[in-house]
C-alpha cells in the first residue's frame, strides 16, 4: 500500500516539476523575445536618425536653416 502511495507521489512530483520547467522556459523565451524586439526597434531608430542627419548635412543651406531652430549640444539648459 505504501509503495503505491510513493509511486503516485513521485509521479505527481514529476508532473509538477515538469509544469514548473515548462512555465520557466516559456517565461525566459518571452523575455528574450521582448529584448530582441526592443533592440530591433532601437537599431531601426538609430538608422532612421542617421539617414535624416546625413540628408540634412548634405544640403548646406538646409543645415544652416536647421541650425537656427535646433538647440546645440553645448547648450545645457
Amino acid at each position: 500500500m505504501i509503495s503505491k502511495i510513493q509511486i503516485y507521489a513521485a509521479a505527481g512530483l514529476a508532473f509538477a516539476l515538469g509544469l514548473v520547467g515548462i512555465y520557466w522556459r516559456g517565461k525566459s523565451a518571452g523575455a528574450e523575445a521582448e529584448r530582441d524586439e526592443h533592440m530591433r526597434r532601437r537599431v531601426d531608430a538609430m538608422k532612421t536618425a542617421k539617414e535624416v542627419r546625413d540628408e540634412i548635412w548634405d544640403d548646406i543651406d538646409l543645415a544652416d536653416r536647421a541650425g537656427r531652430w535646433v538647440r546645440s549640444n553645448d547648450d545645457k539648459r
